[in-house]
């Protein structure tokens, strides 16, 4: 190409290449744009080497490293028959405009990092958007992605301006900061997505809403961090834990449904958020520190019988799950018999208005035990009875209280216990970890 080009390489402002081409060639045209006047490349015609753009094909290091600017090229027009991009081959270029054949199977790392790519569409048949593919592309607007796409791999769209991208119904996997930093309003996550990397969409500042998959157990670690316009998060109700600061300084989220079936709550996962009430199923075993730090938080409901566990920092053991600003007197609903358990648990104790009850918000249930077909709770003739159809005669403790919460009476059970009591009224009946309501 050099001898083609004879002396006139220095005034060349659009180039136009026919006949074959190596990476040799390739290195020629980025001698022709750095240190003469190329913008445009059209590479329609020619015969790319094993139809494969090579490894930093467009790409200048000393430029890039050293003196900070972009290589000047434009815009590149691809052969028809280019079936793959290697690595970083244009990194670092000014590009604003390329076509993706139909061809295209593969692109590799780093292909387009540090572009001034405005819009691109990825042709059927790519299956991944490799690592640091579009990192760094901050003029990069829409994106279409092909219905063949399996994996947007680590870092992928890193810090990329795409505010126009639908995930693709068939994608497999997300990694970690794949979309972090970028511009979406919604991102809706196809139910065929079974992993999702840390950070993933971390710093999304216009996201409003997200959708996570169905069937997912784990919602990953600072996965929606640092976005505070985000106001909707839809959890399925799989999901066992919740990452470490997974939510964390998402100032307009208000309002969340934490899963039924939920295990885990990672530190800091919700700190900053603007929630004005918490309700913890009874499968909920542990609390990171400062999980719930906000000063937004009206009322706390824990289904579980027994107190969850809170985490702490071991350089500060003061430092709990509920540590910081909600307030110590807010009503935290506790079941029946279980208040003096959450008063003496660590983090548990820092609230002081505990209310024990049986009404918890609709959709949610209390814990079931082995236990609960054991005892019988029935009124007869203005009496309550409580009977014990257990094997062995081991004494168990009870209580009885009115609907009003007044304790009527409480003691050991073996076998039976008669009350008399006032008819046409409810009561709440605990026997051991079994609560009851009946109305006589």
């Amino acid at each position: 190409m050099d001898e083609a080009l004879g002396d006139k390489w220095d005034g060349i402002d659009s180039l136009v290449v026919h006949g074959p081409m190596d990476s040799l060639d390739f290195k020629v045209i980025v001698r022709c744009a750095k240190e003469g006047r190329v913008r445009v490349v059209n590479l329609q015609y020619a015969q790319v080497k094993g139809h494969r753009i090579p490894d930093e094909a467009f790409f200048d290091w000393d430029m890039y490293e050293n003196k900070k600017k972009y290589m000047p090229i434009r815009r590149v027009i691809l052969p028809d028959d280019i079936m793959e991009i290697g690595l970083f081959s244009f990194f670092g270029l000014a590009l604003q405009q390329i076509n993706m054949p139909a061809s295209l199977k593969k692109l590799s790392d780093s292909s387009f990092e540090d572009t001034w790519i405005e819009s691109i569409v990825i042709p059927e048949g790519v299956a991944e958007i490799p690592v640091n593919c579009f990192n760094w592309c901050r003029r990069l607007k829409k994106v279409v992605l092909p219905s063949t796409l399996k994996t947007i791999a680590d870092l992928a769209f890193y810090a990329a301006g795409v505010d126009e991208m639908t995930l693709p119904d068939g994608l497999d996997s997300i990694g970690t900061a794949s979309l972090y930093a970028t511009s979406f309003s919604e991102i809706i996550v196809p139910n065929s997505v079974s992993k999702i990397g840390s950070a993933a969409f971390h710093g999304n500042v216009n996201m409003k809403r997200i959708v996570f998959p169905a069937g997912m157990t784990s919602i990953p670690s600072r996965v929606c961090s640092g976005c505070p316009n985000l106001e909707e998060a839809q959890i399925p109700k799989t999901v066992k834990e919740i990452g470490l600061y997974a939510f964390s300084g998402c100032h307009k989220l208000k309002n969340i449904s934490l899963p039924p079936n939920l295990e885990r709550v990672g530190a800091e996962a919700f700190e900053g958020c603007q929630l004005d009430s918490l309700v913890f199923p009874a499968t909920v075993k542990y609390l990171g520190e400062s999980a719930f730090v906000s000063g937004s938080i009206q009322k706390i409901y824990s289904l579980s019988p027994e107190p969850p566990v809170c985490g702490h920092v071991e350089s500060d053991p003061e430092r709990h799950t509920f540590y910081g600003s909600i307030r110590q007197d807010i009503p935290v609903y506790v079941p029946y018999g279980s208040a003096k358990k959450y008063r003496n648990a660590f983090g548990w104790s820092y609230f002081t208005n505990y209310i024990e009850t049986d009404r918890f918000p609709t959709g949610i249930v209390s814990a079931r035990t082995d236990n609960a077909g054991r005892y019988k709770v029935y009124g007869r003739d203005s009496r309550l009875v409580i009977e014990d159809s257990g094997v062995h005669s081991v004494s168990v403790l009870y209580s009885i209280h009115r609907i009003d919460g007044r304790l009527i009476g409480r003691g050991s059970l073996i076998k039976t216990y008669t009350s008399e009591v006032l008819p046409h009224d409810a009561y709440i009946v605990r026997v051991g970890d079994v609560v009851r309501k009946i109305k006589l």
